[in-house]
């Protein structure tokens, strides 16, 4: 695994990554649009590889990183396999993901942060509250919204996160986190911005493409 480097420059709004690599030797500086400082180093490293290997003409020495590019790849694909809870996972999975969380409950006072299991969905509160009949949660975007760090482990210990779908945010109170990942149009994405509401195609450099 290379050694990672990273430095965001405002100015230019770019962030300058270097890789590492002390046997064999190998030193790269890479150049990417917006702050990338807090996508993983693993991530990072894949991105900054596939850049390099088509921005230069093949060569031995590139011969490496690509067979290394494809080793990486399948790994963080293992690694951050992700899913999304309504359509990829088995009915027993989604029985093992809900089962985790109480019954959505009206009349009952929520406090912020708070999670339940409604109509095979997980919700988090954003907004401290008394549920009422009227106040749907897939359906109030200002007391409620979908919980995206849901993670199941197999048999084998690997680790999954499951994704849901992209919603468009009414506002800042449903908003996405920086670290947020959503399924949009068959690929996953990862929010590289807080309060981001808008989706990845209507502005990209608020996202980094995961998946697909």
């Amino acid at each position: 695994m290379y050694r990672i480097q990273k430095a965001y420059y405002t100015g230019t709004d770019e962030t300058k990554v270097r890789l590492t690599l002390q046997e064999p030797y190998r030193d790269f500086v890479v150049s990417f649009k917006g702050d990338m400082t807090e996508v993983d180093d693993e991530i990072l490293e894949q991105r900054a590889i596939a850049k390099l290997a088509r921005e230069f003409n093949p060569s031995r020495a590139l011969e490496d990183l690509a067979q290394r590019q494809e080793e990486q790849e399948q790994s963080i694909k293992s690694i951050l396999k992700t899913i999304t809870l309504a359509k990829d996972l088995s009915d027993d999975q989604k029985e093992e993901i809900l089962s985790r969380y109480e019954e959505y409950q009206e009349n009952k006072e929520y406090k912020e942060g708070d999670k339940f299991n409604f109509e095979g969905r997980i919700y988090e509160v954003i907004q401290e509250h008394r549920s009422q009949r009227t106040w749907i949660p897939s359906s109030t975007p200002a007391l409620y919204k979908e919980f995206l760090d849901v993670k199941i482990t197999n048999q084998d210990g690997e680790e999954t996160e499951v994704v849901g779908e992209f919603k468009q945010p009414t506002g800042a109170h449903d908003a996405y986190k920086k670290g947020d990942k959503v399924s949009f149009e068959g690929a996953i994405y990862e929010s590289i911005i807080d309060n981001n509401t808008y989706s990845p195609s209507g502005y990209p450099d608020g996202w980094n493409l995961i998946e697909g």
